[in-house]
C-alpha cells in the first residue's frame, strides 16, 4: 500500500487553514472591532484541536479511497470535527445556561452586552456528523471484509449508503435550521413608544414625604418569524450620572427600578403593543431631587429569552438626560 504524501501534504495545508487559520483570524478580526472578546485559554485550545486536526487529516488522505485505512481515517476525522465545533458552541458546558460567546458593544449613545447560549447548535453539529461517521465504519468493515452489509425495507439497502443518506438528510436539517432563524430573526421588531414619568404630589406640592414618582416605558414587540420568543425576564434600573447639584441628587446611584421583572412569551406570527413597565423611584429625597434638579441619567435594561433553542442574554445601557418639571 503506497502513502500518498503529495495528497498528505495538501490536504495538511487545506486543513490547517480551515482548523487554524480561519478561527485565530475571526478571532482576531471580531476583538479588533470589539464585537466579540477571547480568553487566552480558549484560543489555546482551539489551536491544540486545529494542530490535531490538521494531522489527523493528512493521515486520512495517506491512503487509496478504495482501502479500509482510509475509511478508518475519515469516521476518526469526521467525529473529530463534531467534537471541534461542538467545542467551539459550548457543547463542553453542562448545566450552564451561557454558551461560549459574549459579545460587547458601546459608543457616546448606547451600551449593549449580549450572552449567547448556543448548546444546540453543538448537538446538532455532533449529531449530524456521528452519523456521517458511521458511514465510513461500515464502509472500512466492508473494505476489510470484502463484503457488502445490506438490509431489506421492501428494497435491498446497503447499510452505509443507508448512513449516507441519514447524514445528508442532518446537513439539510441543519442548513434548514440557520435559515429559519436568519429569516425568523430578519422578521423580529421591537419599537420603544414612549418614556414618561407620572408624578403625584398628592395634593401636597411643597411637601415632597407622601410624593410618588415612576418612569414609565411603553414598548411593542412584533414577531412575525417562526419562533416563539420564549420565557422573556425583562429587569430595567435607573442611575444617575451626572447632576446640577450632586448634594440634592446624588452622583452614580441607583435611584429606582420595576418591583418584579417583566414576563412573557411573544408567541410567532403576533403583533404584541403598548405594554409597559414601571420604574418606581420610592425615595422621597431622591423624588425631591429630580423634581429641582437637572442631570444625565442611565436607563439599565436587563433583557433574557430561548429563542429558536439559543439562549440569549442582553443588558443595555441608555443614557437619559432629566429636566426637572
Amino acid at each position: 500500500m503506497t502513502i500518498q504524501y503529495g495528497k498528505m501534504i495538501l490536504h495538511g495545508i487545506l486543513s490547517a487553514i480551515f482548523y487554524i487559520a480561519v478561527p485565530l483570524t475571526l478571532f482576531y478580526v471580531l476583538e479588533l472591532y470589539n464585537i466579540m472578546t477571547f480568553s487566552d485559554s480558549f484560543k489555546t485550545s482551539v489551536l491544540i484541536f486545529g494542530i490535531i486536526g490538521v494531522v489527523i487529516s493528512m493521515l486520512r488522505h495517506a491512503f487509496p479511497e478504495d482501502t479500509s485505512a482510509n475509511r478508518l481515517i475519515r469516521f476518526g476525522i469526521t467525529v473529530y470535527s463534531g467534537i471541534f465545533l461542538f467545542y467551539i458552541f459550548g457543547g463542553f458546558n453542562p448545566g450552564r445556561s451561557l454558551g461560549t460567546y459574549s459579545i460587547d458593544y458601546s459608543s457616546p449613545l448606547i451600551s449593549v452586552q449580549a450572552f449567547l447560549g448556543l448548546q444546540l447548535i453543538a448537538w446538532l453539529f455532533l449529531g449530524s456528523t456521528i452519523i456521517r461517521g458511521l458511514q465510513y465504519l461500515i464502509e472500512a468493515i466492508e473494505l476489510r471484509k470484502k463484503k457488502e452489509y445490506k438490509v431489506t425495507v421492501k428494497k435491498e439497502f446497503r447499510v452505509s449508503r443507508i448512513f449516507k443518506a441519514l447524514g445528508i438528510l442532518a446537513s439539510l436539517v441543519i442548513l434548514g435550521y440557520f435559515g429559519s432563524i436568519i429569516y425568523s430573526g430578519l422578521n423580529l421588531d421591537f419599537n420603544l413608544q414612549n418614556i414618561a414619568y407620572d408624578y403625584d404630589d398628592n395634593f401636597t406640592p411643597i411637601d415632597f414625604s407622601d410624593d410618588s414618582l415612576s418612569l414609565n416605558l411603553t414598548f411593542d414587540v412584533g414577531n412575525a418569524g417562526i419562533y416563539a420568543i420564549n420565557n422573556v425576564s425583562l429587569n430595567a434600573e435607573l442611575f444617575t450620572v451626572e447632576t446640577d447639584n450632586a448634594s440634592a441628587l446624588p452622583w452614580h446611584t441607583k435611584i429606582g427600578g420595576i418591583p418584579s421583572p417583566y414576563q412573557k412569551t411573544f408567541h410567532s406570527f403576533t403583533n404584541t403593543v403598548d405594554q409597559t413597565i414601571s420604574i418606581s423611584i420610592t425615595n422621597t429625597t431622591i423624588i425631591y431631587g429630580l423634581m429641582t434638579t437637572d442631570g444625565d441619567l442611565i436607563l439599565r435594561l436587563s433583557f433574557s429569552t430561548t429563542y429558536a433553542g439559543i439562549f440569549i442574554a442582553l443588558n443595555v445601557s441608555l443614557p437619559f438626560p432629566w429636566t426637572h418639571p
